[in-house]
């Protein structure tokens, strides 16, 4: 194998015709790992406003696709807590669980291979009323939001990881979808790795259709730098490592 070919490589090592002669840790009858992120005991923890307790704006689906963009301008308005709360549960929000140990499943807000669910939420977060700027960490268990770093803005430091796009930096949040290895390679293996990047998608277009109910804009992004966002969110960058990006902002009134 060499650097040109990887990406043949790697369809060609994780086709199904391959996993199907290996044995994943869920076929060896070993504990699937937790749902997601474990709290800390030293770090502050905020309950969000349940789903059914969130008011947002009434437009159809319809609508919501319509309008659909990209959008790189914000206003300098805050979002709300109910604005936020509704942004992390339409993303990555959990419905319900059923079962125990190797027999329980998950069911969320967005589609997962396998029912593996095996992204974390990570937020950088600018302008939320009621919240520090810093950054944050969603505990989808217990709808609860865990602060990990709120001694600064890491607005215009996010803006230069993701290559110095520096519309990053006037949005009011940012949010990063981060891969759990092993959550998706106790069931799939390898081949997981191809899941993890599908399933930020499905969970990114989420987001931008949530965002058309509270009159804010979204704008995904593919380009940053791994190694120092990783570094950023305290993550190891391969055990957990980043998917996917977005940020989020009031629109700009016309």
């Amino acid at each position: 194998m060499t650097a040109d070919n990887i990406g043949r490589f790697f369809l060609r090592e994780t086709s199904l015709e391959i996993m199907l002669s290996k044995q994943s840790d869920q076929a060896k009858g070993l504990p699937q790992p937790p749902v997601g992120p474990e709290p800390k005991d030293d770090k502050k923890r905020i309950p969000l406003i349940g789903p059914r307790d969130i008011s947002v704006g009434e437009i159809s689906l319809r609508e919501a696709i319509e309008n659909r963009r990209s959008i790189r301008e914000y206003s300098a308005e805050y979002l709300s807590f109910q604005d936020l709360s509704w942004l992390l549960w339409s993303t990555q929000g959990i419905q319900k669980i059923t079962g125990e140990g190797n027999s329980r499943k998950v069911y969320r807000t967005v589609p997962s291979a396998g029912g593996r669910h095996p992204l974390d939420m990570h937020m950088a977060i600018s302008r939320v009323e009621g919240l520090e700027p810093g950054l944050y960490t969603y505990l989808p268990v217990s709808h609860e939001l865990q602060a990990e770093n709120t001694c600064m803005d890491f607005a215009e430091k996010i803006a230069v990881l993701c290559r110095n796009q520096m519309f990053i930096e006037k949005a009011a949040a940012s949010f990063f979808w981060i891969g759990d290895e092993y959550r998706f390679m106790w069931r799939h293996m390898e081949r997981g790795y191809r899941f993890v990047f599908e399933d930020g998608g499905h969970s990114c277009q989420n987001l931008y259709l949530a965002c058309e109910n509270i009159g804010c804009g979204c704008c995904a992004i593919g380009y940053f730098d791994e190694k120092g966002l990783s570094s950023l969110l305290g993550i190891d960058g391969e055990k957990l490592f980043p998917v996917y990006a977005a940020c989020v902002g009031k629109k700009q009134k016309k």
